[in-house]
């Protein structure tokens, strides 16, 4: 019987030479968990395969060429087994001219910062912060080290400050938390929106430029559209439901379709909060 080929071991050293990137940022991803712990045969003495020079070369395409984050490279690869096949780079590729086509189309806001922000849209820093703490919103690093936040988290932002002077508000018991039931659910729906359209589109679509400019123009903002008209029917389905039956039959609604990821609102009454004008701590 054949033995099986054995990988090639190097050194710290080999690798650097190899791949171009600096012992420093290797070390960053392994504690990051984008590369694999290395084997060790000493304290001070580790050996990296071959696999590892493929996998840091990919990480720096996904990061040069396609700007993800580190945080979605360590996804991506962490479901991959370090690797992606040429369909799945066909689909990073097409996400990546997908948004730069999406992102020609509209005047988009110069990044500010937290107080500017707040002064701007008058929503209290702490609900812009409690709102990062969600993971609604991901604000970015300025070259002072100071938070901005661009473009979408301050479209984000204005929304959701809109929806406090609609009275929402949070002496009437609606925390940030609250909302951030509707951030997780669609950020699973994009997902397997993503994955939908990365199978349905061929190569063929991913090489026609004019096919991919009206799919940015014009397909992302009807998806939101049908998005917003759906959720507007739903919750006045869920709402007459509610109404007429009380909050046991929405329940045994939500049991028939599936269970919704939920945080707990922590409501208090408005005379409560009126009378004392403080939180319980």
């Amino acid at each position: 019987m054949a033995k099986g080929k054995t990988k090639k071991s190097m050194k710290m050293r080999e690798l650097v030479r190899l791949t171009g990137v600096r012992k420093a940022t290797i070390h960053y991803y392994i504690s990051k968990r984008i590369l694999p712990k290395p084997r060790k045969t000493e304290r001070n003495m580790a050996y990296y395969d071959e696999s590892y020079v493929e996998r840091i070369k990919l990480i720096k395409e996904l990061q040069l060429k396609y700007f993800l984050p580190l945080e979605v490279i360590r996804q991506v690869l962490s479901q991959n087994d370090g690797k992606l096949s040429p369909a799945e780079l066909d689909a990073i590729r097409f996400g990546h001219r997908f948004l730069m086509q999406s992102e020609k189309r509209r005047d988009k806001y110069e990044s500010q910062t937290l107080g500017e922000l707040s002064k701007r849209t008058g929503l209290p820093q702490e609900d812009i912060l409690e709102m990062e703490r969600c993971e609604i919103i991901s604000p970015t690093t300025g070259k002072r080290g100071e938070k901005r936040y661009e473009d979408v988290d301050i479209r984000i932002i204005e929304s959701f400050a809109a929806i406090r002077k609609a009275g929402f508000t949070k002496e009437r018991g609606f925390e940030v938390r609250g909302f951030r039931v509707q951030s997780d659910l669609i950020g699973m729906l994009a997902i397997e929106e993503v994955k939908d359209l990365s199978r349905e589109l061929g190569a063929e679509s991913l090489r026609d430029p004019e096919y991919l400019q009206n799919l940015a123009t014009n397909g992302l903002e009807s998806i939101n559209n049908y998005i917003s008209q759906l959720h507007r029917k739903k919750f006045l389905e869920a709402f007459r439901t509610f109404i007429e039956n009380g909050e046991e039959a929405l329940n045994h609604r939500t049991q028939q379709k599936g269970t919704i990821p939920k945080e707990p609102r922590r409501r208090k009454s408005p005379k409560q909060g009126a009378t004392t004008g403080k939180e319980n701590s």
